[in-house]
């Protein structure tokens, strides 16, 4: 828990170096995400900046726009696939609900599992796509669940920490409108730099 928390806690003192920066490619990262189409575009962009954050690199609006022409095919595919598995999860998941027998409560409780571990290694999806030589979309997401797989309880309770700073910022608006976005994707990247690392796929991150 601790590696996960110190991440975290890293990730808001970068974020603090690019505050205002930041705090505005958050506001429009969220307000393509009410268009829907621009929603994925912009959140592959947001991790692109994110990474180079991570890595010390000088950033602006311009490495956004770029990020997001770069990855608008691939983001677009992915985006399509969030609606289509997240769609018949939750479709299951209803048709199940208010069914008391065992077989259609064992059927509720493997959708809900099959949910929680799809946002899990969602959570892992980005960072690995842009820390890999060759981006592709089905390699990025199975290395996300080799990943997710290879780290239980560090992913279990990644993904459960970040269901709760999504959840709090949903109830108090300010933090989704100012941080989510990008302290999400902060951590995330860090989060998959240091499982990186200690597999031994990169060197240990610079402090």
């Amino acid at each position: 828990m601790s590696r996960i928390l110190v991440s975290f806690a890293r990730a808001i003192r970068l974020w603090w170096g690019e505050f205002l920066f930041l705090l505005l490619l958050n506001i429009i990262w969220l307000a393509a995400q009410l268009t829907i189409v621009l929603g994925p575009p912009a959140t592959a962009a947001l991790y692109a900046i994110a990474q180079k954050v991570v890595d010390r690199e000088l950033v602006g609006f311009r490495d956004f726009w770029q990020a997001l022409r770069q990855t608008i095919g691939v983001s677009w595919l992915w985006g399509a696939v969030q609606i289509v598995v997240y769609g018949v999860l939750f479709f299951n998941m209803a048709y199940y609900r208010g069914r008391a027998d065992i077989i259609s409560l064992t059927l509720r409780y493997a959708w809900t599992l099959l949910l929680f571990a799809w946002f899990a290694m969602n959570l892992y999806f980005w960072p690995l796509y842009l820390a890999q030589t060759e981006r592709r979309f089905a390699s990025t997401l199975s290395n996300a669940a080799k990943m997710a797989l290879a780290n239980p309880g560090y992913t279990l309770l990644f993904a459960l920490l970040a269901l709760v700073l999504i959840s709090l910022s949903l109830l108090s608006g300010l933090l989704l409108g100012a941080v989510l976005g990008t302290w999400l994707a902060l951590w995330g990247v860090l989060v998959v730099q240091d499982r990186l690392a200690r597999a031994g796929a990169i060197s240990t991150p610079a402090p």
